[in-house]
């Protein structure tokens, strides 16, 4: 197996022409890119996955779809990139809008949001990464949230993803 390698960028975004290989420490100051990608149905509800048992990072605990770019990709094509492969959704360049590009301790996160009707059954899950998808409100998300259930990104990013949702269904 291939080793994934990421670009690095420094604290204003801007690519520094190095790059590590993924499971390295990220060297101090500098961070690689990471998307998440909120499904979000005509009700408003998001679709969520539950990691892989087999997963390093968080496994069996539910979570965002999403991942790192890798060497070359920006956000956008990393986003496309994850969505079809952890749930077979091949999405247009304009299917998918980036609401956020929050600095975290790490990495850049671009945060995505992409309409999408269709039963949480039809997604075509990687078996290696996720084991199960599903439909939730906001409440649910957020009762998920609370009992440890879901990955906590933070209240500012919920706060900021629950605002897009009301806004937008």
């Amino acid at each position: 197996m291939t080793s994934e390698i990421w670009d690095l960028y420094d604290g204003n975004g801007q690519k520094t022409g190095r790059t590590m290989v993924r499971g390295e420490d990220v060297p101090a100051g500098l961070y690689h890119l990471g998307v998440h990608i909120w499904p979000m149905n005509s009700r408003g509800e998001f679709l969520v996955q539950k990691r892989s048992m087999t997963v390093q990072w968080k496994p069996g605990i539910w979570a965002v779809t999403g991942g790192s770019a890798m060497a070359g990709e920006d956000a956008l094509t990393a986003a496309r990139r994850e969505l079809r492969e952890e749930l077979g959704v091949d999405a247009g360049e304009d299917e998918l809008r980036r609401i956020a590009c929050l600095r975290r301790t790490n990495s850049f996160c671009n945060v995505f949001v992409i309409k999408i009707d269709r039963p949480a059954e039809d997604f075509v899950l990687q078996k290696e990464e996720v084991s199960a998808v599903r439909w939730c409100d906001a409440d649910r998300l957020m009762r998920m949230v609370a009992d440890n259930t879901f990955y906590n990104y933070g209240d500012a990013y919920f706060r900021m993803l629950l605002q897009y949702q009301r806004t937008h269904r």
